[in-house]
């Protein structure tokens, strides 16, 4: 399972085999009037369930890299949540995925080409997300392919 993580709206996919069996994205409406803590609680929520739902073997995060310092303070929290569900629920210790090696990989640059590689790649389920509505998907799906072809088939 793969999770493009933000305090606003995470993408996740989850594969078996290296076969896309579901995706989606972590999100309210409401969300975004809402403080860190009440985020963080919904966030939780949200992970547990997909875990506990889809019990993967192993969960990728994309590691963060730098931005403003409000912004990576935020996020980290995000993560912790995420890991610590991780190991609560499954035992299991995320592994992270850098988005440029990941993109490199597959001779990319920049999110919106992933998100037409990936949406080619995935015609018709993913037929339907605009740019804006299922980049943190895309983001996810491609980061697990990477984890899966050079990560965990190396092990």
């Amino acid at each position: 399972m793969s999770f493009d993580v933000s305090s606003v709206c995470s993408g996740w996919s989850y594969f078996v085999d290296g076969t896309l069996k579901g995706f989606g994205l972590i999100t309210r409406p409401i969300i975004r009037d809402f403080s860190i803590p009440q985020k963080l609680f919904i966030f939780k929520k949200d992970v547990d369930k997909l875990l506990m739902k889809y019990k993967p073997s192993h969960v990728i995060i994309e590691e963060t890299y730098l931005k403003n310092v409000k912004t990576l303070k935020n996020l980290m929290q995000f993560i912790g949540v995420l890991q610590e569900s991780c190991y609560e629920l499954l035992s299991i210790e995320p592994i992270f995925a850098n988005t440029m090696s990941v993109r490199s990989k597959f001779k990319m640059k920049s999110k919106e080409e992933v998100f037409e590689f990936v949406k080619n790649l995935y015609k018709p389920i993913l037929d339907d997300y605009s740019f804006k509505d299922g980049n943190d998907i895309t983001d996810s799906i491609l980061q697990a392919l990477y984890c899966y072809e050079y990560m965990l088939n190396a092990e």
